[in-house]
């Protein structure tokens, strides 16, 4: 017989059912005590930090991995742990990317909650509605922008994008509150050069270069209110040039002094600049104004008239010449 087997079955069977049951126990309470110590320590650093910002816009920029959106997350005071989130952002979305943008933070949110918003772009931040007119100055548009959105720097954007007067195009825009001059002097240069393609036929079948088309344009955006009288106006201001006639318009000294037709002194109209077209043959040597499309095609395609003059009445009402003993009539008709 085997002793050896005997004592070992012997000893085996000294073990009972109360000792098993107590080792289990022991061992299901250490494993909930480590995860409650785990769960513990995963909740207290997924919650947001003491220092969460009360109200902060964090930029991702675009093509930032994981790592270093996690890095960007916590040196804002917005998360606790990077490994934590890190960890999160793969459980929601199965893989590494994070979403470009800018991000509203204005109370705390966990880390999971962050996880799911940078990895599905859910940005919380609300676009604002800028309408930039026909017609208005780079600086114009600069300080429309800054009522609507009083930190945006228009002093800088005018200095980026004065070299770019006429070729930003005027319209409704939705900007974020913290948009950069020049995201959005690219943004209106982007509109411009789409909106434009529009009219390369006609600009190309007319003879004149983009620059003049826009220059003229600049002028009649200022000139007329109506399509019809845009493109009378465009006619007749050709004509001129055609003739060797000086334009003889007011628009250039808003675009040089901020005055308006009412406000030009005799001193103004002999100053010496390329704007004073009074005393200059041609077209300025800018745009003076941003134009629409309306007056861009309307100085494509200008009607043609035998007019040489025109005036706008104290209602805004146009009334052309051909000759300028009319002209004069004109004023005493309509200006006195």
């Amino acid at each position: 017989m085997n002793t050896n087997y005997l004592y070992k079955k012997s000893k085996w069977n000294n073990i009972g059912p109360l000792d098993i049951m107590k080792k289990y126990r022991l061992f299901v309470a250490a494993l909930v005590v480590a995860l409650v110590s785990f769960m513990f320590v995963v909740t207290a650093f997924s919650i947001a930090p003491d220092n969460f910002p009360g109200r902060r816009i964090v930029s991702i920029p675009k093509s930032t991995y994981l790592g270093a959106a996690a890095k960007i997350l916590h040196d804002k005071g917005v998360i606790r742990s990077e490994l934590l989130f890190k960890v999160y952002a793969m459980i929601v979305s199965g893989h590494r990317q994070i979403q470009a943008g800018d991000y509203l933070f204005t109370e705390p949110q966990s880390a999971l909650r962050i996880a799911y918003r940078t990895t599905h772009g859910v940005q919380d931040l609300p676009k604002i509605s800028v309408t930039l007119y026909e017609g208005m100055t780079v600086k114009d548009m600069g300080v429309q922008i800054k009522k609507n959105i009083p930190q945006f720097d228009n002093t800088t954007f005018y200095n980026m994008a004065k070299s770019y007067e006429g070729y930003l195009f005027p319209d409704t825009y939705f900007f974020y509150e913290n948009v950069t001059p020049g995201q959005v002097m690219e943004t209106l240069r982007d509109n411009f050069n789409q909106k434009i393609k529009t009219a390369l036929l006609d600009i190309q079948a007319s003879g004149k270069s983009l620059q003049d088309v826009i220059a003229m344009a600049s002028i009649v955006e200022r000139e007329a209110t109506s399509s019809a009288d845009r493109k009378l106006i465009a006619g007749v201001l050709w004509k001129r040039i055609s003739i060797g006639m000086p334009l003889q318009v007011d628009p250039p000294f808003y675009y040089i002094l901020g005055k308006d037709s009412s406000e030009i002194t005799l001193k103004d109209l002999a100053m010496n600049s390329p704007y004073n077209l009074y005393k200059n043959k041609g077209l300025p040597p800018t745009p003076i104004t941003n134009p629409g499309m309306s007056s861009i095609l309307a100085t494509v395609n200008p009607t043609t008239s035998n007019n040489l003059f025109f005036l706008s009445d104290k209602k805004g009402a146009i009334h052309y010449a051909p000759t300028y003993e009319g002209h004069i009539a004109n004023k005493l008709k309509y200006l006195q």
